[in-house]
């Protein structure tokens, strides 16, 4: 059975990514492909999916340092065993650095949300919408509570 191999512009614009990225990722160490004799970069299936798992994780927000001890910890190991329970540390930091994140997002959601909705209160409004102009408006007496209003407001 042979292996197919493509070449860095077809890998990148499969995984709409560009060449660049890709070249980068493998000076980081994340991908070695396969070289030509002539210096030519080949990637088998396996290197696509690794960069897929790569690129997924950086459109994420992980760093190239977790992203390295993803891809890399387990062949540092040199047991089954070491590689399971050293694998299964750096998995875990990603999911609770997942779960952060997700409750930040939830929490910016929210705050949206509500600005939204004392933004909607100032429909028909003909003050000037500034502290000034209006300092009954909703906007304005729930500046201390929610952020977003901070940037919306003035």
């Amino acid at each position: 059975m042979s292996l197919k191999y493509f070449k860095i512009g077809d890998v990148a614009e499969t995984l709409n990514t560009t060449v660049r990225t890709i070249r980068y990722y493998e000076e980081e160490g994340l991908l070695l492909p396969h070289r030509t004799d002539g210096g030519t970069r080949l990637y088998s299936e396996h290197h696509v999916d690794r960069l897929k798992a790569i690129l997924q994780l950086a459109e994420n927000g992980f760093s190239l340092d977790v992203i390295g001890l993803i891809a890399n910890t387990r062949e540092a190991c040199s047991t089954g065993d070491e590689g399971s329970k050293k694998v299964t540390e750096v998995i875990d930091n990603a999911i609770s650095e997942i779960d952060e994140k997700i409750n930040d997002l939830n929490t910016l959601r929210s705050d949206l949300t509500i600005s939204r909705k004392l933004v909607a209160k100032c429909k028909g409004c003909s003050n000037k919408p500034s502290s000034k102009g209006c300092p009954e408006c909703p906007v304005n007496q729930n500046l201390g509570e929610i952020e977003a209003l901070n940037l919306i407001w003035e």
